[in-house]
């Protein structure tokens, strides 16, 4: 039975692990703004190729994040079990695997940069820009099966204060690094935007080197992986991780693809409709990055709930959870209302970027709603271990988006506003098939 003490302790749980998620994503949020920021004052063509890059190396950090997270719900699941063993093992050949796999994405990323921006459709001078950052920024793949490896662990056990902390010092370094090396502080050379590439390596190492420290030195973990099991991978094992972790990666590929496209539609019209498009997105993403955290717990207490076998409690968290995100949207939506060109200017000096965002960020408080949908209650599915379905529906919203958005940017000029009215659509479809699958999955029987 379902009573209040029993929501009070869900609550707690949710709260106990959403928390360092949430204050990590808006750290790492606030470093990507910095960046953008610091290099928009400086020269506002940077925004454009930052935007640019941004897209390739988003789908190289989801296919390396779909290893991870097939890990992640199968970590949660034995821990809701009490399956340890087999807890420990996901994690010792996901460190494996995560680490071998990145080695090959840094090489494509440092050696050909310029190929991949050429492909983009950008500027000459935008696509020079771009690959200058894309070449140093490639060596923070380098380290990211590590990373993403603890992170697994430590989110699937429910352990999240340390990505906390980790977040929180790759930031704050990152801004030192930037505001040094991007304007040649203390006696550096002024590097610009190469500069941000290299200060965003530099602080994503220091970071990954605080979670080694902590997985090591922490006594609270009900199990640690050792090296003489990282050492000795088994396929079998990493099989059902990618097969529970894949259709996730795709998944975020398939949406980050469709951004690519998106971009280069964009690009097609000119270097202001591009900036004015990343601008846009990136200030979208302070709600998702709130509520973020809120669906990372949902999907690891999902999996504890299933893994022992409570299928209410399991639906309980995900209407928590979707109530809370919602909150949050609610507050973003009446300061992206009443607010807009004060909240732009944050970003940029640039008045007529402001003039042109504003009306466009006010449609976007519409969004926000569904897409809290699809992010909390496809976590939720994710606990489930139903990676497939997340992997369908959002094939089918890109492909929408991408074919709608075409017609309504060149057959009838919308511009953008055409894009985000398309994208306003694609999340509430996408939203009502979501939340139908986990409320009839999670109250059927298998």
């Amino acid at each position: 039975m379902f009573n209040s003490q029993n929501k009070e302790k869900l609550k707690y749980k949710l709260f106990a692990i959403a928390t360092p998620i949430i204050v990590q994503n808006l750290v790492h949020y606030f470093q990507i703004q910095v960046d953008m920021a610091l290099l928009g004052q400086s020269n506002t063509q940077y925004l454009s190729a930052v935007g640019n890059v941004l897209f390739p190396y988003n789908i190289i950090l989801s296919f390396l994040t779909a290893l991870s997270a097939g890990a992640t719900v199968l970590i949660s699941h034995g821990v809701g079990s009490r399956s340890l063993t087999g807890a420990r093992r996901y994690s010792e050949v996901s460190f494996f695997f995560n680490i071998l796999v990145a080695l090959p994405f840094f090489l494509l990323l440092f050696f050909y940069s310029h190929t991949l921006m050429n492909w983009m459709g950008a500027s000459e001078q935008i696509n020079q820009y771009a690959t200058e950052y894309m070449k140093y920024l490639s060596f923070s793949i380098l380290f990211l099966g590590i990373e993403l490896s603890i992170v697994a662990i430590l989110q699937g056990v429910g352990k999240t204060r340390a990505i906390m902390v980790a977040a929180i010092i790759g930031t704050v370094s990152n801004v030192f690094f930037d505001w040094v090396l991007i304007y040649g502080r203390l006696g550096f050379p002024e590097l610009g935007i190469k500069g941000a590439g290299i200060a965003t390596s530099l602080a994503g190492f220091l970071g990954i080197a605080y979670l080694i420290f902590a997985l090591i030195s922490t006594q609270r973990l009900p199990f640690k992986p050792t090296l003489k099991g990282i050492f000795n991978p088994r396929w079998s094992i990493q099989k059902q991780n990618i097969i529970v972790g894949l259709p996730y990666g795709l998944e975020a590929m398939f949406w980050s693809l469709g951004q690519i496209v998106m971009i280069r539609m964009v690009n097609e019209i000119d270097d202001f409709s591009a900036g004015l498009y990343v601008l846009i997105t990136r200030i979208q993403a302070v709600t998702f990055f709130f509520y973020l955290g809120i669906a990372k717990a949902t999907m690891i207490l999902v999996g504890h709930e299933m893994g022992s076998g409570n299928r209410e409690r399991a639906l309980q968290v995900g209407f928590m959870s979707l109530k809370y995100a919602f909150a949050l949207c609610g507050i973003t939506a009446v300061v992206f209302l009443i607010y807009p060109e004060q909240l732009l200017s944050i970003f940029t000096s640039e008045q007529a970027l402001i003039k042109e965002s504003a009306p466009l960020l006010r449609i976007v408080a519409i969004t926000i709603f569904p897409v809290a949908v699809n992010v909390v209650i496809g976590n939720a599915i994710r606990g489930l271990k139903d990676t497939k379905w997340m992997f369908y529906t959002q094939s089918f919203g890109t492909i929408f988006v991408i074919s709608v958005s075409a017609t309504l940017l060149f057959a009838f000029h919308l511009g953008l506003k055409g894009i985000i009215i398309t994208m306003v659509f694609d999340e509430t479809i996408r939203a009502f098939l979501n939340y139908r699958r986990f409320t009839g999955y999670v109250s059927s029987k298998y």
